[in-house]
This record gives C-alpha cells, sequence and structure tokens, in this order.
C-alpha cells in the first residue's frame, strides 16, 4: 500500500504577514510548503532547488518582479503557477497569463477561494498528465518512433 505524499507548494510573498498566512492556509489544507521566497530571484532559485509542484507567486515583488519571476521559473520547467494580486484586472493579470501563469487570485483572498484554485489547477494538470500517458502508450502500441512521439507530445502540450 502506498501513500501519497502531499503536494509540494512554493509561496512566493514579499510581507511576511501575508506569506505566514499563505502558509498556515496551505498547511491546514493538506499541503506541504517546501519554502516561502520574499522576491523574484529568490523564487527562482528556490523553485529550482525545492521543484515544487505549485509555485503561488504574488505579482508585484520587490527586485524582480512576478511577471518576469515568472517567465524565468517556467524557462527551465513547467509547474502551474497562481499568480496573486492586488488588481482585481487591468494589464497586471493579462501579462501574468501571458508569461504562463496557470490562474490567478485576487487579493485580498479568502481561504476557500485559493484552496479551491489550487486544487482546480491541481486537477486540470494531472488530467493533462493522464492524457499525454494515454497518447504516448498508444503510439508506442502503434510502433511509433521516438522522434514521432516527441512530436505528437510537443503538439498536444502547445
Amino acid at each position: 500500500m502506498s501513500v501519497l505524499a502531499p503536494t509540494k507548494v512554493m509561496t512566493v510573498e514579499d510581507d511576511p504577514i501575508v506569506r505566514a498566512d499563505l502558509r498556515v492556509i496551505l498547511e491546514d489544507a493538506g499541503f506541504d510548503v517546501c519554502a516561502d521566497a520574499r522576491d523574484g530571484f529568490e523564487a527562482v532559485e528556490l523553485a529550482r532547488h525545492h521543484r515544487p509542484d505549485l509555485i503561488l507567486l504574488d505579482l508585484v515583488l520587490p527586485s524582480l518582479d512576478g511577471i518576469e519571476a515568472t517567465r524565468r521559473i517556467l524557462g527551465e520547467r513547467d509547474v502551474p503557477i497562481v499568480a496573486l494580486t492586488g488588481h482585481a484586472n487591468g494589464p497586471l493579470l493579462d501579462l501574468a497569463l501571458e508569461a504562463g501563469a496557470t490562474a490567478t487570485v485576487t487579493k485580498p483572498f479568502g481561504e476557500r477561494q485559493l484552496v479551491g484554485t489550487i486544487r482546480g489547477v491541481l486537477a486540470e494538470r494531472e488530467t493533462e498528465q493522464d492524457h499525454l500517458r494515454y497518447l504516448v502508450e498508444r503510439l508506442v502500441r502503434e510502433g511509433c518512433s521516438e522522434r514521432e512521439i516527441e512530436r505528437a507530445v510537443r503538439g498536444a502540450t502547445s
């Protein structure tokens, strides 16, 4: 019998009070907070080192903003990023999604809203991974070459 490890979540938030609140909310919901970053540069480094399953990332950060941190993290590794912002609409949200953020949550947020968004993103991600596994298995059974399989996977993920 195998026990699934809790989902590893990294938070990126410059406000220490919000950062602490995020940790409590996530841990109460059963997530493992594997790292807490205070700025965009630290986010990139900690994402590289801890390899979280999901990142909660504030968009307005000192030194390296959340938009650029999102681009850099996703340039190295495919990981769902939920962008946190105090701006309910406007160009910042559009920029976050264009940079590759999977979802956005506007501050102030409720615990249920945040946890619900995270669980939704993770469920969607699991469905996508199941689809890719099925695709690869089918192509292998059909005798496709490695190159053909890679091309099909790229097409399915773009």
